[in-house]
């Protein structure tokens, strides 16, 4: 009788947005409800009182507010959310592991200066930021602390900062913090929502101090010589990157003015495979990690950008969340058979272009320097930068040509491959060699293109990506030297590709009834002005220097 007339009183104080007092009265699990004075786990409506040493490990728990007495540690997998204010009177540690961040979210923040304990993998470099604002810990103490945990070259420590100005050497960007005195860690606190590298012997945590960010931050961007800018996530929770993570309120949405137009992603490092990973709008759901710092590249002149308390969310995983997204994706791959591949993407998205996507289109990362083996490609319609991920229309691929580019070292033998996901059925992958005159199938299994270099290539105009059905034939080449965007809304049709001398078109309906002749001009791009048709498929029919090939279109 006596859980019954407690429940009703319960149901009555939440009924009337009353918050009840619920103390937390022996050491132990925060999920184990005779810990504490009302008998049940706190829940949003409660003010929560801590007056036993308490561990959060699972996700889930909620509070109106929080006053904190004694040592409360929340681990890897446990996420908190706080209302409105979190009293911090005694100690406060948010751990992370190898596979999870410990997450906090809290209106508002008092007291003592909380720990955030951050995993780092060893014998590999991290890009980090503080996921605390300023507190009593400098980077000077820092770096006193973990000196002789931190890989050293010479009397450079392994931790640095990104330097976009500096380029004394043609490539050096970081600046590295040094026992020599020639460039001291500061006697100052890490600043939030910028980035860092850093280098550990082994794998284990790092101790980060302050106080948890309930305003949000702006992270500066500067042009300078690179433009690219190291930044990071500055809350102890995760933040939404893009839309499919959450509409509005994400990172990449909200500083899109921010960025330069062929850059608005964010690149982070991936120590698992040595590399950069791109993300943006195209490449699924994603959030970041609590102290998770990245790259991003600066609209001319420079700017800010914002971490927004909105943007907070709880994703235990360490690094970044990935949620995975049905999008047709060729992943394009060269090897130099000596060890060192190089790949770029290319994605078909309904409501791409052929010209630059901001947001969708990502250039490739160019803040720590190119090595003299390179892959990427360029727009159809090209604006002349090299991008590590490309979209393009999902309706075109049987006439979508991409252009692709590799820096490669004369004498280089280069091996193409591609992993094809997602793409409709009947659809195949060919890279077409304009010097050796080959249209050669690839994929990642059986079928590949080995070419050796006999002189130095820098860019594009050498080697060219198709997509088409399975009923191409191979010999068909002179059909693939040619893209064809159709634009009914405008009556145009605009063709990419080199007329060298002369070349005519013919447009036919279903019904073989010609209804449409052209001339064609010389040059590599020309509009195709088309008479008024229905919606329906027609066939265009070409003979460009002598060569005749045919295309189907569909006119809607």
């Amino acid at each position: 009788m006596k859980h019954k007339i407690t429940l009703l009183i319960l149901l009555f104080i939440s009924a009337f947005g009353f918050a009840q007092t619920n103390t937390f009265l022996s050491p132990g699990n925060w999920e184990l409800s005779t810990n504490w004075s009302l008998g049940i786990v706190p829940t949003s409506s409660h003010d929560v009182v801590i007056n036993a040493p308490i561990f959060l490990s699972t996700p889930g728990a909620v509070a109106n507010t929080v006053v904190n007495n004694t040592v409360m540690t929340i681990f890897g997998a446990g996420t908190l959310t706080v209302t409105n204010n979190f009293n911090n009177n005694n100690t406060l540690t948010i751990a992370s592991d190898a596979s999870n961040n410990g997450s906090v979210i809290v209106g508002s923040y008092s007291g003592n200066t909380a720990t955030y304990q951050r995993y780092l993998t060893g014998s590999e470099w991290h890009l980090f930021s503080t996921p605390l604002s300023a507190g009593a810990q400098t980077i000077a103490n820092f770096v006193s602390n973990y000196s002789g945990a931190m890989t050293q070259s010479g009397v450079q420590y392994s931790l640095g900062t990104y330097d976009n100005n500096f380029v004394a050497d043609g490539t050096s960007t970081w600046q590295n913090y040094t026992s020599d005195g020639s460039n001291p860690a500061p006697a100052s606190s890490f600043p939030a929502g910028v980035g860092y590298e850093i280098l550990m012997n082994s794998s284990g945590t790092v101790d980060l101090t302050g106080s948890i960010n309930t305003a949000g931050a702006t992270s500066t961007l500067t042009e300078n010589v690179t433009g690219w800018n190291l930044i990071g996530n500055p809350f102890p929770s995760s933040v939404f990157v893009n839309a499919s993570a959450n509409p509005t309120n994400n990172f990449l949405t909200s500083n899109s003015g921010q960025l330069d137009p062929s850059f608005v992603s964010i690149y982070v490092w991936n120590p698992g495979n040595g590399s950069y990973d791109i993300v943006n709008q195209a490449t699924g759901a994603r959030s970041l990690a609590p102290g998770q710092a990245f790259f991003v590249n600066s609209r001319t002149g420079g700017g800010s950008v914002d971490f927004t308390t909105a943007m907070r969310t709880h994703q235990s995983a360490n690094n970044f969340l990935r949620t995975t997204t049905v999008i047709p994706t060729i992943n394009l791959t060269i090897d130099n058979n000596a060890g060192t591949v190089r790949d770029t993407e290319i994605k078909y998205m309904s409501g791409t272009t052929l010209g630059l996507d901001p947001g969708y289109d990502g250039g490739q990362l160019g803040a720590v320097g190119t090595s003299n083996f390179n892959l990427y490609t360029h727009l159809v319609e090209d604006n002349g930068v090299k991008f590590a991920l490309q979209v393009v229309p999902d309706t075109g691929y049987d006439t979508t040509v991409i252009p692709v580019g590799i820096d490669a070292n004369a004498g280089t033998q280069v091996t193409f491959k591609a992993t094809a996901t997602d793409l409709p059925d009947g659809i195949k992958v060919f890279i077409e060699d304009k010097v050796l005159n080959t249209v050669t199938e690839i994929n990642n299994t059986d079928k590949s293109y080995t070419v050796n270099l006999s002189t130095a290539l820098s860019g594009t105009g050498r080697f060219y990506l198709h997509t088409q059905e399975n009923t191409l034939a191979i010999d068909d080449f002179s059909a693939l030297q040619y893209t064809l965007v159709t634009s009914p809304e405008q009556n145009n049709i605009r063709l990419y590709g080199v007329v060298a001398e002369k070349g005519s078109v013919d447009i036919f309906d279903i019904f073989g009834r010609k209804i449409h002749a052209t001339k064609l001009q010389t040059g590599s791009e020309q509009n195709i002005n088309m008479p008024v048709m229905s919606t329906g498929v027609y066939i265009v029919k070409f003979n460009i220097d002598n060569k005749p090939f045919s295309k189907k279109i569909l006119w809607y």
